[in-house]
């Protein structure tokens, strides 16, 4: 990240995955949102991926107390996590609540299994990269939030996130995915539980609701010196 492009002032000691899209996307957003902390409004994409994300968290938390899966269940859990910010009429929010329903009983259809209940979710992370990005400027933090862990056989783990968009990406792509890096990352580089694992005990997988698809992939710590380090 090209510091010199915000102000010589400015110290940066945190990035998250999000903030380095939104600076290669445009500097200047990134400057505005993270550096000035201007609120910016949310968009119809963010409100509808936040409630697709957080009717999953309730669905399975609901599932681990005991409740049945069912249609009924995750379309309760959307409703009541649906966030009306950033559309452009009711007739938008209206078609993109429908396309939420699909997208959620595709889920429960294709890729829910009752036997793999998730060991996380939502599972914030900070974690120190070493070593400094410079003397003056100290250690920089990278973070952010994993959607969810699963426990696999013989200790391994998986790491899946949630994608709404409808831009698949190729396995090539996935393989050099730098959001996946991160996260293999702090699987590897947090002692807490549910990390602290080998890389070779990490499974990472993007899962598309568009086409109900989820591409997984693995790494090594040479690919995590070469992504992380060379962002």
């Amino acid at each position: 990240l090209a510091v010199s492009q915000l102000r010589p002032t400015t110290r940066i000691d945190y990035l998250s995955y999000s903030q380095i899209e939104t600076f290669r996307i445009c500097p200047f957003s990134y400057k505005l949102k993270y550096i000035f902390k201007i609120p910016t409004p949310a968009s119809a994409a963010q409100s509808f991926g936040s409630s697709v994300h957080a009717a999953l968290r309730d669905f399975y938390l609901a599932v681990q107390t005991g409740a049945r899966p069912s249609r009924k269940l995750i379309i309760k859990c959307l409703k009541e996590n649906w966030l009306v910010d950033g559309y452009a009429s009711k007739s938008h929010q209206e078609k993109m609540f429908a396309r939420g329903k699909d997208y959620l009983f595709g889920f429960l259809e294709r890729e829910f299994d009752p036997k793999k209940i998730p060991i996380a979710m939502e599972q914030i992370f900070v974690l120190p990269l070493k070593p400094p990005v410079n003397e003056k400027q100290g250690f920089l933090k990278i973070g952010g939030i994993i959607d969810r862990v699963d426990q696999l056989a013989g200790g391994r783990i998986e790491i899946i996130d949630y994608k709404t968009g409808a831009n698949v990406p190729s396995q090539k792509q996935v393989d050099h995915h730098l959001q996946l890096s991160f996260y293999a990352l702090a699987a590897t580089g947090v002692r807490e539980p549910p990390f602290n694992r080998k890389i070779e005990d990490i499974l990472l997988t993007l899962y598309y609701f568009d086409n109900q698809t989820r591409i997984s992939t693995t790494r090594t710590l040479e690919q995590l010196e070469e992504d992380i380090y060379g962002v």
